[in-house]
This record gives C-alpha cells, sequence and structure tokens, in this order.
C-alpha cells in the first residue's frame, strides 16, 4: 500500500511539473500585449451615419480642415501643418487631445484627419476610413543621470514594473549592483484599449506593480526621472528631446539594444515602440481632397524627419518585412 501511494505521488508530481513548466517558460509571452489589432475586423456603421457629412464644432467653425492630434503628434506635427497651411493658404484648425479624442472625432465625424500614437483598435476601424502609418519609434526606458545602471533585461524590466524587483540593488550592471534604494515606477497608461506602445512591456493595467505612481501626461513623465534619483519611466526619444534638459535624464538598453538604434528597431530586435497612424475619410459624403493632400505630405515628411527623432518612416520598414496593408502598417517582421 505504501509502494502504492509513493508511486501515485511519483506520477502526479511529475504530471503537475508538466503543466507548470511550459508556463513558467511561456512567462514573458503571458505579460506582454499584442502589437497590433487584425485589419480584417471593420465595423459597419448604420447608413445614416455613413451618409453623414464632416460637421465642424466651433474650435474649427470656418477651417478649411479640422484636425485632432494625441499629445505624442501635436508637438511633432503642429509645425509642419502649419507651414503647409500657409504655403497652400488654407485655414488648418488643430486640436490637442489623446488617442481617445481623435477616436471620438472620428464617430463623431467632426475631424477630417485624426492622429493616434497608437495603432487603432477593433473600435476604431469604421467603415469609410482608412489609417495611414506614419512611422514608428522606439519607447524608452528613462532613470536619472545619476543612477549608475546603464541596462535591463526586457525580463528585468517587465518585473520591476510588475513590482516584482523593488530594489535597484537587485540589478548588476558590470558587476557591480545598483543603490540599494527603493525604485520609484512611474507610469502613464493611457489608450488602454489599444494595441502597442506600454501594453508591449505589460498587457494590461492588473500587471503593473499597486507601488507605481500613474501620471497623466508626457511632462509629467519625463519631470519626474529628472527629479527622482531612483525612478523609471518610458517615453519616446522625441518626447524625450522635446520635454527635457538630457543631462538629467538618460535612456537604458534593453537586452543590450540601445533604444537609438534604429537599425534594431527596423529589424524587430528591440521590443518596445510607438506606432503613429493618421486617418483619411473614403466615402463620397466625407472624402476631402485637401485632407488626403496633407496626409500624403505628412508621410513624405517623415521620410526626411532628422534620425535624432527616433522616428523611422515606413519606406525603411516596408523593405525590412514588416507588413502593410495599403498603407497602414499591420504586423511585424517575420
Amino acid at each position: 500500500m505504501k509502494k502504492t501511494n509513493q508511486y501515485l505521488w511519483f506520477i502526479g508530481h511529475i504530471g503537475l511539473s508538466m503543466f507548470i513548466l511550459p508556463n513558467v517558460w511561456s512567462m514573458d509571452e503571458l505579460v506582454a500585449g499584442k502589437a497590433f489589432t487584425k485589419f480584417s475586423q471593420i465595423i459597419e456603421m448604420p447608413e445614416k451615419w455613413r451618409k453623414q457629412p464632416i460637421q465642424y464644432k466651433n474650435w474649427a467653425k470656418g477651417s478649411d480642415l479640422a484636425i485632432t492630434l494625441d499629445q505624442q503628434l501635436y508637438p511633432a506635427l503642429l509645425p509642419v501643418i502649419q507651414k503647409y497651411a500657409k504655403q497652400n493658404k488654407l485655414d488648418i484648425a488643430v486640436q490637442e487631445g489623446t488617442c481617445g479624442t481623435s477616436a471620438k472625432g472620428l464617430k463623431d465625424k467632426i475631424a477630417d484627419i485624426a492622429g493616434f500614437c497608437c495603432p487603432p483598435s477593433e473600435a476604431d476601424r469604421l467603415s469609410g476610413i482608412k489609417f495611414h502609418t506614419l512611422g514608428i519609434a522606439s519607447l524608452a526606458l528613462l532613470v536619472n543621470s545619476k543612477n549608475p545602471i546603464n541596462k535591463l533585461s526586457l525580463k528585468q524590466a517587465r518585473q520591476i514594473f510588475q513590482g516584482h524587483i523593488f530594489r535597484w540593488s537587485s540589478i548588476k550592471n558590470k558587476g557591480k549592483r545598483g543603490p540599494r534604494r527603493i525604485i520609484q515606477v512611474f507610469g502613464r497608461l493611457h489608450c488602454k484599449q489599444r494595441p502597442g506602445h506600454w501594453r508591449l512591456l505589460l498587457d494590461n493595467e492588473d500587471l503593473f506593480s499597486p507601488r507605481m505612481s500613474e501620471l497623466s501626461t508626457i511632462p509629467d513623465m519625463v519631470s519626474e526621472v529628472a527629479l527622482n534619483r531612483y525612478g523609471i519611466s518610458y517615453e519616446t526619444l522625441m518626447m524625450l528631446k522635446h520635454y527635457s534638459n538630457s543631462r538629467k535624464v538618460k535612456t537604458l538598453s534593453i537586452d543590450h539594444i540601445a533604444p537609438t538604434d534604429n537599425a534594431k528597431l527596423i529589424a524587430g530586435e528591440y521590443p518596445l515602440y510607438r506606432t503613429y497612424n493618421v486617418t483619411t475619410w473614403e466615402s463620397q459624403t466625407t472624402k476631402n481632397r485637401q485632407a488626403q493632400a496633407l496626409v500624403k505630405y505628412l508621410i513624405d515628411y517623415m521620410e526626411k524627419l532628422d534620425p535624432s527623432y527616433g522616428i523611422v518612416p515606413v519606406s525603411k520598414l516596408r523593405k525590412a518585412g514588416w507588413q502593410f496593408m495599403e498603407n497602414e502598417i499591420i504586423g511585424e517582421p517575420h
């Protein structure tokens, strides 16, 4: 009887191990979110909505074009759009908001162009709308410039933002441990329903540490790390350049790849990035040739943008094998 119980225990233990081990090995995949939604999932809107023309709100009354842009694209594109408007003698109204603001502007039909710093969600793919990718940009991990740590593995980064690693002394660089101080984690969990961006780090807000301080703006994500020697956050190089004194903040390499290494980003080897998109309308009641011309101009502009902004244009992504459907990026390179 005793031998039988031992045998059953052994078989049960082995069976349990076989069940647990695959989950251990795939833990990083379980916490990571998807990069893109399915292109084929288009929401068919009612006929009344489809026939409704664009109707400007007060902020765009009397304009030739109305544009809504998220917090990333607004500071980057506003000067470009203003220059384009002057050259083409157009009155273009631009409203700053979030990806949610842009999505609402499309659904309410109050904007000719909407800008997103994320790939569209299933709910954003309304009939009659086309997304056009401007490029992608590394999402860099930021720390104070006085922090001796210069690199993390992707696994360590995820463990820090989950709260499993909570002291810098748990991290070694060149054989030396970081300071024995609590890690101050800062996050900005916007666009929770859209794929990509911070969701490539951890898929949803429930995975982040309860000790994380959640911030609402991009300048806060940069300034908190500049002021806090033991802080960590994330942001694009473009926004870091726009909002910070680079002497107070530095970026970390992930798995020995720097966020400034565009070649690795293009090859699909740098794991965290943003996808920038703008939209046009395609139906007869909403199509605007001036809007389509401006979007083409913006795509061409990104091809000539200073590389220090960290945005990789679509021509390089296509060449590297990223998956596109017309002008929209829909998948990483195989």
